[in-house]
């Protein structure tokens, strides 16, 4: 039997005691958001190629390709405010969703939540593999947000 996984954290983008990152502003973490999402290679040099198609305005469909292994998702997308990964249908993680939303509780204190729900994870699991699992994703989506912030620079 199958089970699923909620994990959740916020990556604060601008923050006044960090001086030495430039500030970003919410379009342009926007558009590094959608920069990792169109071009998955930057997050993960295990991938060979991405084919990445829009299927209808505000959504994509990608085909991750590693080695002889194929992985489709579709990804949903509000401008300048979120994104939702949601996994391969026929997949072991059918069903599993990532979502990426940026917030800003006050003029230019942006933040970007990640939200995990995991799903077809094995019901009988112990509590250090989810750690593993939910430090894996903190991880990553710190270097997300680093390549957000290399995107940025390289526009200007």
């Amino acid at each position: 039997m199958a089970s699923t996984l909620r994990h959740e954290h916020i990556v604060r983008i601008n923050d006044p005691q960090n001086i030495v990152s430039p500030w970003l502003t919410r379009e342009q973490v926007w558009r590094g958001l959608h920069h990792t999402v169109a071009v998955p290679q930057v997050l993960d040099q295990s991938i060979d190629a991405a084919d990445v198609h829009e299927i209808a305005p505000g959504r994509l469909r990608r085909q991750i390709h590693r080695g002889s292994y194929c992985l489709a998702d579709e990804v949903e997308f509000t401008p300048n405010d979120s994104l939702t990964i949601r996994a391969d249908t026929s997949g072991l993680f059918a069903g599993s969703t990532l979502t990426i939303r940026i917030e800003e509780p006050a003029p230019e204190a942006l933040f970007v939540r990640f939200t995990y729900e995991i799903c077809g994870l094995a019901e009988v699991r112990d509590e250090e593999e989810d750690h593993a699992r939910r430090s894996a994703y903190h991880a990553s989506d710190i270097e997300r947000i680093r390549q957000v912030r290399r995107f940025s620079a390289e526009l200007h």
